[in-house]
């Protein structure tokens, strides 16, 4: 039997990952939390365990940051180890610091469990698929969103949202291929969207554990203009959730 991908927690900085810890199990995801980095490299070894992805704190404790990283990468010569930070955002400086040491995606405080799974569930993955093109481009969000299915109007909140389309986290989906209007809660301001449904996530044998219960959208002949608008925020969120 293949084992179950494991996120490696170094819980060294300023900042506990206890709560983070909490949060993952929560989400269904097998964490081992280290105290100490000579820990966490045991760990990376140890036949028990199938460490798809490592967090560590943006203070990670060490004279030769990209030295003390480097070591990370050299237990997983199969493959490169992705890594995440976890905490306060550091200054730019810092944080280029942690990108010449391998560091790439980003959980900085405050952190809404939306984000936390995407960005984690893309670690996991090895990174996510690469992005052929801005459009799709592709980021987390937490916002309530209004459906329109109808007459009648559905709660539910944006999980992800691209210039192509979005899932949304709801109870109550809609079948494949249905037809729903939306409102787009962007932060210049609602934009009333038509839609489609692609995909469903639904309880089951065909459950998605690394999605919330709810569906995928394509949005239907969006404007230029309501494209550019999307597209101005998903690569101010990119860059965001980037170290």
């Amino acid at each position: 039997m293949a084992q179950r991908p494991s996120l490696l927690l170094v819980d060294v900085g300023s900042e506990s990952m206890q709560e983070l810890s909490l949060r993952l199990r929560q989400m269904s995801l097998h964490v081992i939390r280290t105290k100490t980095t000579e820990q966490g490299l045991d760990a990376l070894v140890d036949p028990r365990y199938a460490i798809a992805a490592a967090v560590i704190p943006p203070d990670l404790p060490a004279l030769d940051l990209e030295q003390a990283l480097q070591a990370f990468q050299e237990v997983c010569p199969e493959q490169s180890l992705p890594l995440l930070a976890y905490g306060r955002r550091p200054s730019a400086d810092h944080r280029a610091r942690m990108r010449r040491s391998g560091v790439e995606w980003a959980l900085w405080l405050p952190l809404d469990d939306n984000t936390l799974r995407f960005q984690v569930n893309r670690s996991l993955a090895g990174g996510g698929p690469i992005v052929s093109s801005r459009r799709a481009a592709r980021v987390p969000t937490n916002w309530p969103v209004r459906i329109q299915v109808g007459e009648r109007e559905k709660p539910a909140k944006l999980y992800s949202v691209s210039a192509r389309g979005a899932y949304l986290a709801t109870s109550r989906p809609s079948l494949p291929r249905s037809r729903i209007d939306l409102f787009l809660p962007l932060p210049s301001g609602d934009l009333p969207l038509a839609a489609e449904v692609v995909m469903t996530n639904v309880p089951g044998n065909l459950l998605r554990r690394n999605l919330p219960i709810g569906m995928g959208v394509c949005f239907r002949d969006p404007s230029e203009e309501v494209q550019r608008s999307i597209l101005s925020f998903t690569e101010q969120r990119a860059a965001w959730l980037r170290v």
